[in-house]
């Protein structure tokens, strides 16, 4: 483990290194006071909503009513939990670096560093970036939730190494209702990994309580061939701070025979103070699989900002009973985490998680 942790420490450190000239420090240190209601907080994503709308217009107004109830509940629960969903619906630069420790029945104990930094181009009106990660693969590329994101406990991940990758990529984001994006890129490790995709989103709002949105991301890896990755939640907002989300995934490619899904139901609640605590249920497999359904449990998840408004900790509880080869038995396997998560660069203190 100190072995694999001072690694971390090391990439993280050159990582930093390269993008010291383009993402300036954060340097603002008072602890920011309680926020508003989820509902009520102003988000880039929502607030742009009814931009070219008439303000007198009683009509647009209803608009900007509705966009305001699930979309700000549903982007504040995304950002503060680091749900990747967050950072792909934005053209915006940042950077963020976390550390997390999970230990369970199962796989022991077990660390991840996550690190993501994106430098918007104004040359082309902000819609070309740059970007460097490390973290799960299939999350990067193929825009599979990892358990590190805090979009599944960590049984339920992805067995894959974390690996560096860099990418250019432009997008463009039309407000909240749909965005557009494409992005090539490199692992950045022997034997290299280029990759190619593209990313169409599409949301719906039904009224001021209910959205569904869909996702579909096409890829190549030179790995696994040709594939593509399906997205499709739906959001209840029950309060302005209580969130109901069922979201369902499923990711086909060349390499593999079946689909790989997974589908959950999380209730986020917001506890003020740039506080909130998630309850998730999911369940995993692979359809061409021997063993169809690999994995099932439970999730609860706290997430708090501490000491500084850059600065968020975490921790997790989960019990899951994995199971992927016929050979291996379905037990009660238990696990706990903690890790934190840190900003830097110029990040706004409405869009810090």
């Amino acid at each position: 483990m100190y072995t694999q942790l001072t690694r971390g420490v090391c990439q993280l450190g050159l990582g930093l290194l390269l993008l010291q000239p383009c993402l300036a420090a954060e340097t603002e240190d008072p602890v920011a006071g309680p926020p508003a209601p989820p509902a009520e907080l102003p988000t880039v994503q929502c607030a742009d909503a009814g931009a070219d709308a008439d303000a007198d217009a009683w009509i647009d107004n209803v608009q900007r009513g509705v966009y305001s109830g699930v979309c700000g509940a549903a982007v504040w629960f995304d950002g503060l939990f680091g749900n990747p969903r967050y950072d792909q619906d934005s053209n915006d630069t940042y950077g963020r670096v976390g550390l997390f420790e999970t230990l369970d029945r199962r796989d022991n104990l077990d660390s991840r560093l996550r690190f993501r930094a994106r430098l918007a181009l104004p040359a082309f009106h902000n819609r070309a970036r740059l970007t460097l990660g490390r973290g799960d693969e299939q999350e990067l590329v193929e825009e599979r939730p990892s358990d590190s994101d805090g979009s599944q406990p960590a049984a339920l991940g992805s067995d894959i190494d974390d690996a560096w990758l860099l990418g250019l990529g432009y997008a463009k984001q039309d407000k909240l209702k749909r965005g557009f994006d494409f992005g090539i890129g490199v692992r950045l490790r022997f034997p290299v990994d280029p990759y190619v995709k593209a990313t169409y989103r599409y949301n719906f709002i039904f009224n001021e309580d209910n959205m569904l949105r869909f996702r579909e991301t096409p890829f190549w890896r030179d790995s696994r061939g040709f594939g593509t990755t399906t997205q499709l939640a739906f959001d209840h907002l029950v309060s302005p701070r209580l969130l109901l989300r069922w979201d369902n995934i499923g990711t086909v490619a060349e390499d593999t025979d079946g689909l790989d899904w997974g589908t959950g139901v999380t209730a986020y609640q917001s506890l003020g103070s740039r506080r909130a605590i998630s309850y998730t249920a999911l369940l995993r497999g692979e359809t061409a699989a021997d063993v169809p359904i690999q994995n099932y449990g439970a999730e609860v998840r706290y997430r708090r900002q501490a000491f500084r408004r850059w600065l968020f900790l975490e921790f997790k509880g989960s019990v899951t009973w994995p199971r992927e080869t016929l050979e291996e038995e379905r037990e009660i396997n238990p696990g706990i985490g903690v890790g934190f998560e840190m900003f830097f660069g110029p990040t706004p203190d409405s869009q810090l998680r």
